[in-house]
């Protein structure tokens, strides 16, 4: 069977696409306002920052590289009282319910470590617990084992200050290339969660013209086979919300999968793509 003719059934075969909500959840509202926050102030901000780690992964809601010095962000959206008693974390809501919360502080630090390890990084990585949700009270210490404990309006100031405190910092790994978490959704279900390699991808303008796709700004990407014209349309939403139509035709992506791995994903074997 020629190339051609098995890329034109496959793109038959394809399903029509269900609405982009009922694959992935984009984070919540918190989140969402940090991640705007971010932008605002800093030209580096990676979402699902992800770690192999056994036969599975770490990840933590972003990351942060100011003046070559990388921060790691645990978002946290708690209301109420939210204190410590020793390694414990505890919140106390307005209808006087008591809870044991799990320790976000153990879990930045596992991350931090695994993250030194694996990228061979000597340098400091700093880490924080941003409490986004503005009903929040913290009776909490500022710092606990060297893991930031901030509210949202503090966490700015602190990654410029920790910054400018830093002299001649320099990271030996391309954050932006290496550590974006990325899922890959087939025709019928999720068939890879990995590490795009790939920051660019070429394709065609509605009239024609050939462009140049920057990955690192993209939020979503889906796919929509026409098998007649043995090309693929993508619709496809930027980080700041805009949108566009492409046309691709023989992309094929690599990707760091979680393992260890490397793998080639032809786009049009996909559906969605989340970054």
């Amino acid at each position: 069977m020629s190339h051609l003719l098995k890329t034109a059934i496959n793109r038959t075969r394809a399903q029509s696409l269900p609405p982009i909500e009922e694959i992935e959840a984009f984070g919540a509202d918190g989140e969402e306002i940090i991640y705007r926050m971010l932008c605002e102030h800093f030209d580096c901000v990676i979402r699902n920052v992800t770690v192999p780690h056994k036969k599975l992964y770490l990840e933590k809601d972003f990351m942060v590289v100011y003046q070559n010095v990388p921060f790691v962000i645990e978002v946290k959206n708690w209301k109420g009282e939210i204190g410590c008693e020793g390694d414990k974390f505890y919140q106390n809501k307005e209808n006087g319910v008591h809870k044991t919360l799990k320790n976000p502080v153990a879990t930045t630090l596992q991350f931090i470590d695994r993250m030194q390890t694996f990228y061979g990084i000597n340098q400091r990585i700093y880490g924080m617990v941003v409490f986004a949700e503005p009903d929040c009270t913290l009776k909490l210490p500022a710092e606990m084992k060297g893991i930031a404990l901030l509210a949202v309006h503090k966490m700015i100031a602190y990654i410029k200050g920790c910054a400018r405190a830093e002299k001649c910092p320099s990271i030996s790994f391309d954050p932006a290339r290496i550590l974006r978490c990325t899922r890959f959704y087939s025709r019928d279900s999720e068939f890879c969660k990995g590490i795009l390699a790939d920051c660019f991808f070429d394709c065609d303008t509605p009239d024609g013209a050939l462009v140049r796709i920057d990955t690192t700004c993209l939020r979503y990407l889906s796919v929509e086979p026409q098998p007649l014209l043995l090309r693929d349309k993508l619709l496809i939403t930027y980080t700041n919300g805009a949108t566009g139509i492409f046309y691709n035709r023989d992309t094929v992506f690599t990707v760091g999968c979680l393992d260890g791995s490397y793998r080639k994903i032809a786009l049009n074997r996909i559906r969605h793509i989340v970054f």
